[in-house]
């Protein structure tokens, strides 16, 4: 069983879209993309992989060598040292054409269909790149991508994607074989929100 949005789903269907799909063979997008920056910091997406579910992307995070990031910390402690009680510091949020959101803070989310994690990934001080999955596949209309992190001195910003090229890509999927239910699946301990104030747009998901 899983959980999403709260309650337990012991849905097949929902198994099938917690992950991309290793039955699929999937289209690539060029659509490498600046989500925000400042003087010393960059966040990009990068390689969008269109799945019959879902797409995977990169998330590709760099620092100016030398920079002094929030706090003294650096990229590796902000992304991957996660202190116990600690909130969670760099936010990442979607948002369909039809309103339904999801983002990587704790607790459950507004949609509880959409499935919005992160996955493997790795880096160092100045450099961090790390796989996210997002499912179902965005309706048509523009899919919004928003970022916030106040250790990195990025305010919080928004990028959009075209929803309607995404779905047309999804058709040309190749499926190798019929898809077959993992064997066994493990749950995270969430961490607590952070605070934020009311006009962001993580505080109204």
């Amino acid at each position: 069983m899983w959980s999403i949005g709260g309650h337990i789903e012991p849905d097949d269907e929902l198994h099938r879209r917690m992950s991309p799909p290793d039955n699929e063979v999937p289209v690539a997008l060029p659509q490498n993309l600046l989500l925000g920056r400042t003087d010393d910091v960059a966040v990009a997406l990068l390689g969008l992989q269109v799945y019959s579910t879902g797409v995977s992307f990169d998330l590709a995070v760099r620092a100016r060598a030398g920079a002094v990031l929030g706090a003294g910390r650096s990229l590796n402690e902000l992304f991957w040292e996660h202190r116990p009680g600690a909130a969670q510091q760099f936010l990442f949020g979607v948002e369909f054409a039809d309103g339904r959101r999801a983002s990587n803070l704790p607790g459950p989310g507004r949609a509880d269909d959409v499935v919005f994690h992160s996955g493997g990934g790795g880096g160092g001080d100045t450099s961090i790149d790390q796989s996210w999955w997002l499912s179902p596949l965005p309706p048509e209309g523009p899919l919004r991508l928003v970022v916030r992190c106040p250790d990195l001195d990025l305010a919080e910003s928004v990028v959009e994607l075209d929803g309607s090229e995404i779905q047309r890509a999804a058709q040309h999927v190749v499926v190798l074989w019929p898809w077959e239910a993992p064997r066994d699946h493990g749950h995270e301990e969430a961490l607590p929100s952070p605070d934020l104030p009311a006009d962001s747009w993580f505080a109204g998901r």
